[in-house]
């Protein structure tokens, strides 16, 4: 109708806060007089501004909140409730009656007030003070049709009353809605916790079962997101593909006998950090899997290598129903595909000694180099070994150990120690855990899996969350350590990060133990205490291997580069470089939109029972647990049965009765213990032989 009228627009404009526009119509052709008459520019300047004041009245106005407005002359002005703000107002108006009771409720909490409903219903509602005086504050809310809202109509604001620290509408549906996402970031909160915090934050007691009851719905609502969750994993894997293009999301599923779709396996591995980890980072990962400790009762298995700072670097996760041989070789078959592993030449994998994991590691992956994780054989030695702190250092001089020579004196000091530690740890192979049997092609030198661990330890809150929630917290944790990393290694100044040069500052504190002898063709001889080795600066090795393993110099070689006053950071390896470093961090996984804008496919996946706890069944007070029972305690009976026992009296020792129906009168009680004499301070000792057989107390009573 306007034609792009800029007059027209800012009348429309208008008319949105005003409600209602008149407008009138002429035909240009029958009047052409209209156009001569143009309404003046003082008039049009004055529209303009009436037309900015209302545009521009309020740039934070809630447009969601607009307050009705009549359009006769009696119009009438209310009071629209803001959330969260904690006040109330005669002629307050609101869109349900559930608005007014949360109303209600935020009044109460931020001034501490104890206020309980006295009337609820879908129409009207009220609330009064809840102290035992005769306090006169009250507030009663009902339905107005005119305006089609619940309005304010009485309401007295006077406390005549002091406040009692309590609030009879602190329920524990409120505790719980509270509290919710709290007890979603850590489950194991405790209900004494959300106590204080009620007191410190709203300057109200809460009773502990009232806490313990809000956080068990709580923990409902949690748990009852797993179905729907599950139902959307389909939806989730598209959305993460949609997001991240050529990424590897695998949803495995089996059909039951209903047709139905039953989650088995998920696997994620993102473009970005497969591509990053391949071009920058060693060849060498860990491998370890994790319970999960919500409903959800699977296990989460994780690939995890190592940056150019020593620090952990997921790469791929997967969800699984149980950690056995089949999931193993499941998950590193994915890994073989997507890093290109083809047979493990050149690469280096760490784990534990899970038969399962032994077995797929030997099948998919034949020439890896598979360490195995020291810190797992040194605990099960503790258990072994109790109360002996020598082993912690003589099993890790042995698995520390870069030489073979080195090697044999350390177990020859452990078995000169304890020759059952020495078979012990003979049992466990420990070939397969020192460095003096690892190649340096990865130049690391773990021999623990403590990447997988810190990892696990890192996505330890998201363990307790629901299926899909889990994936995307362990999603975002990741992205949140990207950017981190990303930030440090753009602001450190230097060329190789923090913890390489704390490893060099380390090795030259013992450079005053260690002579240097020079040679020709780059080859030098240095004696440490008795001990010469030979270290080559070309090859960049030293007899100790410690040089070779690690890619960074051994207090050898910087006794050499301190003699020759050369840079040790030339001699460091370059995967060790900071610009590495920021090349690693310089991507990150792309975000991913909400539930809500997923699409949705239409077909379920429905979680397996194995997977799900019944939740049903645990309600209440958890069990505590028995007491462990003895390695010669009988597993079944409660006590010892006194089947077969001969009684025997404890005065006079004869058996067949005890010491209250003893018929030998005037025999000297015998005490079972010794007891010290006062003159002489002998101890009269007891014979439980003699008096078995009713030798004892006979004869020192003919005696």
């Amino acid at each position: 109708m306007s034609n792009g009228d800029p007059m027209f627009l800012n009348m429309c404009e208008a008319g949105k806060w005003r409600g209602m526009i008149n407008i009138f119509l002429v035909n240009t052709t029958e009047h052409c007089e209209v156009e001569e008459q143009v309404m003046p520019s003082e008039e049009e300047i004055r529209i303009e501004n009436n037309v900015a004041s209302f545009v521009d009245e309020d740039e934070n106005f809630d447009h969601h909140n607009t307050p009705p407005n009549s359009d006769d002359e009696d119009n009438e002005s209310f009071v629209r409730f803001r959330p969260g703000s904690g006040e109330l107002e005669l002629r307050q108006v609101f869109d349900t009656i559930e608005e007014f009771k949360e109303a209600v409720l935020e009044y109460a909490l931020k001034g501490g007030w104890n206020i309980k409903l006295n009337k609820w219903g879908d129409i009207k509602s009220s609330a009064v003070c809840g102290t035992k005086e005769d306090c006169p504050w009250r507030i009663y809310c009902s339905y107005e049709e005119r305006i089609g809202k619940w309005m304010v109509k009485t309401f007295s604001d006077k406390h005549r009353c002091q406040k009692d620290g309590y609030c009879k509408l602190l329920k524990s549906a409120v505790i719980c809605k509270l509290f919710l996402n709290d007890i979603r970031t850590d489950p194991e909160l405790k209900p004494r916790f959300i106590q204080d915090q009620i007191e410190q934050r709203y300057n109200l007691i809460a009773t502990i079962d009232k806490c313990k009851k809000g956080k068990a719905k709580a923990i409902d609502i949690i748990n009852h997101d797993h179905e729907e969750q599950f139902s959307r994993l389909k939806d989730y894997r598209l959305a993460l593909l949609e997001t991240n293009p050529e990424s590897t999301v695998i949803l495995d599923t089996i059909l039951n006998d209903d047709g139905a779709e039953i989650f088995h396996r998920f696997y994620v591995c993102f473009a970005t950090i497969r591509t990053l980890w391949s071009m920058w980072c060693r060849p060498i990962f860990g491998v370890d899997g994790c319970f999960m400790k919500s409903t959800l009762k699977g296990q989460l298995l994780a690939a995890v290598g190592r940056d150019a700072n020593n620090g952990m670097y997921p790469i791929a996760w997967a969800v699984v129903d149980v950690e056995d041989e089949d999931n193993w070789t499941w998950f590193l078959q994915r890994l073989k595909l997507d890093f290109n592993l083809q047979d493990g030449q050149n690469y280096t994998l760490i784990s534990d000694r899970q038969k399962g994991l032994l077995n797929a590691v030997e099948r998919i992956l034949p020439n890896v180099e598979h360490r195995m994780c020291a810190r797992h054989i040194y605990g099960n030695l503790k258990k072994l070994f109790p109360r002996q702190h020598e082993i912690k250092t003589l099993f890790w001089r042995v698995a520390e150990s870069c030489t073979v020579r080195e090697y044999e004196a350390n177990l020859e000091a452990v078995k000169r120690y304890d020759l059952r530690l020495y078979e012990a740890i003979m049992e466990k192979n420990p070939m397969n855990c020192s460095l003096a049997f690892f190649s340096p092609t990865s130049s690391c030198v773990d021999v623990h899996n403590n990447i997988s661990e810190s990892f696990n330890n890192a996505i330890d809150p998201a363990r307790y969350m629901p299926m899909v929630e889990m994936l995307e917290t362990i999603r975002r944790t990741a992205m949140v350590r990207i950017d981190m990393r990303k930030k440090k290694a753009a602001d450190h100044i230097g060329r190789f990060p923090s913890r390489i040069m704390k490893m060099i500052d380390k090795e030259q504190e013992k450079l005053k133990f260690c002579k240097m002898i020079p040679g020709g063709d780059g080859r030098c001889e240095v004696r440490e205490g008795n001990v010469s080795h030979s270290v080559n600066m070309r090859l960049r090795t030293c007899a100790c291997r410690r040089w070779d393993m690690s890619g960074i110099p051994c207090r050898h070689a910087l006794r050499i580069i301190t003699e020759k006053k050369l840079d040790y950071e030339d001699y460091i390896s370059s995967f060790y470089l900071n610009s590495r470093q920021q090349q690693i961090y310089s991507d990150s996984i792309r975000p991913v939109n909400g539930m809500c804008f997923w699409d949705r496919t239409g077909a379920s996946v429905l979680p397996p029972p194995s997977l799900v706890e019944n939740t049903e069944n645990n309600r209440g007070r958890k069990p505590k647990p028995k007491r462990k029972k003895g390695r010669n305690e009988s597993p079944t009976r409660k006590k010892v049965s006194r089947d077969k026992r001969i009684m025997h009296c404890g005065r006079c020792g004869v058996a067949g009765h005890n010491a209250t129906k003893c018929p030998n009168i005037g025999v000297p009680i015998k005490h079972k213990y010794g007891r010290k004499k006062a003159s002489t301070g002998r101890v009269e000792e007891h014979d439980p032989i003699s008096e078995d057989f009713g030798e004892g107390p006979s004869q020192q009573t003919q005696d």
